[in-house]
């Protein structure tokens, strides 16, 4: 931002396009296909009552005698954490099948009918559990192009709960935690990523 006189107010022209508003879409395998010059994703599901996100830093103090103050250069990354937690309203097997990081299959003749999937937990968990990211697209005020923000190596880490009530509709609270690849460890760099437009 431009320097100015000091004012009573944060508030300027800009201020009404940087509002991040409404819940966005949360997708599945989320990326920018430069062909179209489009971003494509496998969309979750609907969802209510919002979505979070939450980057986590914490930090360490190196402590160095006859210091007695916090110094400048005294802070050093410990560990990071991204997290994106949905409140899921459109349950499919798929998604229910992500929460209980287990597997859907077709139901055999001789358990179900045809028609019918079965989701089971299983015992260990496979590489092939984690989703490539998990992505959630938000509106910014001012740009016609979408905030995005991108959760690497994702896997639902909240198991499944659901209300069923009378005159209402079940909602699951999922919650994914981004995970580093050999590469990211390599670096220290944590899984996620934010994207966020040009403002106009």
């Amino acid at each position: 931002m431009a320097e100015t006189v000091v004012k009573r107010t944060g508030y300027t022209n800009e201020t009404a396009k940087a509002f991040l508003v409404d819940a966005g879409a949360v997708y599945k395998n989320l990326k920018y296909d430069q062909a179209s010059k489009k971003w494509k994703g496998e969309l979750l599901g609907a969802t209510e009552d919002g979505n979070k996100v939450k980057i986590e830093v914490k930090t360490r103090d190196i402590k160095i005698d006859g210091t007695f103050s916090m110094y400048k250069g005294q802070k050093q990354i410990e560990s990071t954490n991204a997290e994106l937690e949905v409140k899921v309203k459109e349950l499919t097997h798929s998604n229910i099948a992500l929460a209980i990081l287990g597997k859907a299959r077709a139901a055999e003749a001789t358990e179900a009918p045809d028609n019918y999937q079965v989701i089971e937990g299983t015992s260990k968990l496979t590489n092939d559990q984690y989703l490539t990211n998990i992505g959630i697209v938000g509106t910014v005020t001012g740009s016609s192009e979408p905030v995005v923000i991108i959760l690497d190596n994702a896997l639902c880490v909240s198991g499944l709960e659901v209300d069923f009530k009378d005159n209402s509709e079940s909602v699951a609270t999922l919650k994914f935690q981004a995970h580093a690849d050999e590469d990211q460890v390599a670096d220290r760099k944590l899984p996620c990523r934010i994207y966020y437009p040009q403002l106009t």
